[in-house]
């Protein structure tokens, strides 16, 4: 299966008890940024341009699992900056499994052989490995040779020591659909579990031109869809479609939320109108609707996962066609 069952069940379980409640806008994953320092330098980062004054900061473990209590989410993803360098990253982890959250440590695997020296294979834990493309590509975005090795010897590794291995590949201008599939048939023969392929972001923040525009999706995800069809990547068929250009997705930016240093950040992921002590105070204080309609000009070109894969989670079982295509892919 692309995702684990149990985490599957958690999601369905989680969204019928919210609706129960009557609540419309709730989060299903919460990315949990403990700093935003990291060990590497890449090209298509906005976060150590965004924060490079508080580069450094770091939340104080409390702070970090009741983040997880506030957003009540099944789903905890731990990113940053390169969570491995977080002081507590240990604690960090084990008691969010002990909260029996599902979660997903993104990282660029740097320090990954230290760190599982001290927590072992979890139901509830995966990695989520930076990987964006071959190995020419890859060291070129991260600004550094020898992580792209570095990186397939840490995946042979956690899959031969029995933990689950996801990896995150952002798509830029220069990355040719040929390297896509080349890259994606690699992972798949080490027996990588689920692979995340989407377009980059432009961050606000950054002023180079190396992101896809609109015009320029259709023919490297073309190829991605076709793989989709037999490798395990982890993006519903639904939302390939919305980048193809073949159906329109309206956005859910509430579904996944964000807490960092320097407080709970709105009004999304990507784009950021201020931070907030707590969440009740972020989630009153933006217009969902607005930024939902993409309303907001930052939110025009913006087709990454994180708000449109929200919006097939919360529409499951509402179309009947749509609903036989997430099972077929998921079960797959």
């Amino acid at each position: 299966m692309r995702m684990p069952l149990r985490l599957m069940i958690d999601l369905a379980r989680h969204i019928a008890r919210k609706r129960k409640a009557g609540e419309k806008y709730f989060p299903l994953v919460l990315m949990l940024e403990p700093l935003h320092a990291c060990n590497l330098a890449c090209v298509g980062c906005g976060r150590i341009v965004e924060y490079k004054d508080t580069l450094w900061d770091q939340m104080p473990l409390e702070e970090a699992l009741g983040a997880a209590d506030e957003a009540d989410t099944p789903i905890v993803s731990i990113c940053g900056g390169e969570p491995l360098i977080y002081k507590h990253i240990v604690e960090l982890t084990k008691g969010l499994i002990e909260k029996r959250r599902h979660v997903q440590i993104c990282t660029n695997a740097l320090l990954l052989e230290r760190f599982i020296k001290h927590v072992k294979p979890n139901v509830y834990l995966s990695f989520n490995i930076h990987l964006d493309g071959m190995r020419e590509t890859h060291d070129r975005v991260v600004a550094r040779q020898g992580v792209f090795d570095h990186c397939i010897k840490m995946i042979k590794l956690l899959k031969a020591e029995g933990y689950r291995v996801q990896t995150n590949t952002t798509v830029y201008r220069e990355t040719s659909a040929e390297e896509l599939e080349e890259m994606i048939k690699l992972l798949t023969s080490l027996g990588v579990d689920g692979m995340l392929v989407t377009p980059g972001y432009h961050y606000q923040v950054l002023s180079n031109d190396i992101y896809l525009k609109t015009d320029e999706m259709p023919y490297k995800f073309y190829r991605v869809r076709k793989l989709a069809r037999r490798h395990n990547i982890i993006n519903t068929p639904i939302y390939l479609d919305f980048l193809l250009g073949e159906r329109d997705l309206l956005c859910s930016p509430w579904t996944t939320v964000t807490r960092n240093p320097q407080g709970w950040k709105g009004p999304c992921y990507l784009i950021t109108n201020g931070h907030y002590r707590t969440f009740k105070e972020m989630h009153e204080a933006t217009d969902w609707e607005f930024y939902r309609t993409r309303q907001d000009p930052r939110c025009r070109h913006c087709k990454l996962h994180s708000g449109f894969e929200g919006t097939v989670a919360l529409d499951f079982g509402k179309n009947l066609r749509d609903t036989i295509a997430l099972v077929r892919h998921y079960i797959a």
